[in-house]
């Protein structure tokens, strides 16, 4: 079983976990869906495409309240950049058939538009506050992804490599749901608080981690296969205080 794959199926469990026993009594704790704070701590292996997550969870209720309006301009500025996008990436394919490798001009606009696709849907989905810009420059938004510069690819796995991202593009699908979760819990939240709430906020950087990896893999930007992991970072694979809730432990025999 794919490591990631369980941990994220472990996690869903014990999600389920704490709302039963929540709904049956038990407690009187809230369930959380941060995967922070939901079983244990999460193995997250290195990647070349690393979630950057540097945001305060506090949320303007002005613009939450009208964030379809103001995500309309990226909205169709989103699928405008689309469209060369998807002929950048038909020509870096073909390149790297041919070369083993993606020319640093395709690799840089590719990167681009994956880390613009990012950053929108962050804003789009109350992950982050702030209204990203139209670049996709690296290191403006608090929620993004890192991205290596251009690498050597295999020619086999490049040339079926739209084959291979379909298990991946079906868990990103699946993500997408719950990413629209977050942000329709997320919405009412911050209205009434400010701020979105951690575990909403972290299960959102997670999926959008999982598809930034996705979008980098099926655009040619890294051969590293992208991993599904409800750890929001490395450094959060350490010991966390217990809470007052049911936890799913893993023994010690299931760990990756």
């Amino acid at each position: 079983m794919p490591g990631g794959l369980r941990d994220f199926a472990a996690y869903a469990v014990g999600y389920s976990a704490q709302v039963n026993a929540y709904l049956s009594l038990l407690t009187d704790r809230y369930p959380t869906a941060d995967p922070e704070r939901t079983g244990p701590a999460w193995f997250l292996p290195e990647h070349p495409v690393e979630l950057v997550l540097d945001d305060s969870e506090r949320r303007s209720r002005v613009t939450v309240l009208f964030r379809f309006l103001l995500v309309l301009p990226h909205l169709v500025w989103f699928y405008l950049w689309l469209v060369p996008a998807l002929l950048a990436l038909i020509a870096a394919w073909f390149c790297a058939l041919v070369t083993g490798r993606v020319p640093s001009p395709l690799h840089r606009f590719l990167a681009a538009y994956v880390r613009y696709a990012v950053h929108f849907s962050a804003y789009l989905f109350l992950v982050a506050n702030p209204f990203p810009g139209f670049t996709g420059g690296p290191g403006v938004y608090p929620v993004e992804v890192a991205i290596p510069g251009p690498e050597r690819q295999s020619r086999w796995k490049t040339g079926f490599r739209l084959l291979l991202a379909i298990p991946a593009l079906m868990l990103a699908g699946a993500l997408a749901s719950a990413l629209s979760i977050v942000a329709f819990l997320g919405w009412f939240a911050a209205l009434v608080t400010g701020r979105m709430p951690a575990g909403l906020r972290n299960l959102g950087a997670v999926s959008l981690r999982y598809q930034g990896q996705t979008w980098a893999y099926l655009g040619l930007l890294t051969s590293r296969y992208p991993y599904a992991s409800p750890a929001t970072g490395r450094e959060q694979a350490g010991v966390r205080e217990p809470l007052d809730q049911p936890l799913l432990v893993l023994g010690a025999e299931t760990a990756p």
